[in-house]
């Protein structure tokens, strides 16, 4: 069965960051859900990454765990934030990353990862309505927008699955409510 694969984490200053990870048919019908409680990080990990902290949380903590769970394969991940591309080092899935940010209206208090690499350290392709980018060294992984235009995918809103998946963190995790 061909399946998309969808992996949004995002950050909200005072919890932490969150994942969540949606598996998709070829109609847009879940398959499978995943998501993640908050990951905070240590003072001593931020002290030790650094500028590269939200690349090692986004994408080898948390989108690591979050594919590694999946029962299903999917033919292609998609990711909308930068610093979960880095995922790709660890998991043998082709992993673009739609760039530009979601129109959502509705955040419930998440940001996204402001982690980004140089211009330099991605390959991208556009295609309609949307560029799709990756690591520069998994340059073969953009060889997927072509399957995606042959199987379908592309006629689908490749950005509302992230919505879903945000509105399902904030159910799974409402904010505190101030006393």
């Amino acid at each position: 069965q061909k399946s998309l694969g969808f992996v949004s984490v995002r950050q909200r200053l005072d919890q932490g960051y969150f994942g969540g990870y949606l598996l998709v048919n070829s109609v847009a019908r879940p398959l499978e859900f995943h998501c993640t409680v908050p990951v905070q990080p240590t003072r001593a990990q931020s002290i030790l990454f650094g500028q590269t902290l939200e690349e090692f949380l986004c994408g080898e903590q948390i989108a690591r765990a979050l594919l590694s769970r999946a029962k299903v394969q999917p033919q292609v991940v998609l990711v909308d934030a930068p610093a979960v591309l880095c995922a790709r080092q660890w998991i043998d899935l082709p992993i673009l990353w739609i760039t530009g940010e979601s129109a959502s209206s509705v955040d419930h208090g998440f940001q996204y990862p402001g982690f980004q690499r140089h211009a330099s350290q991605y390959g991208q392709i556009t295609q309609g309505p949307y560029t799709f980018a990756c690591l520069d060294s998994y340059r073969g992984d953009l060889e997927l927008v072509d399957w995606m235009i042959e199987s379908g995918a592309m006629e689908l809103d490749l950005k509302e699955p992230f919505e879903r998946i945000v509105e399902a963190l904030a159910e799974a995790h409402p904010r505190s409510k101030a006393a």
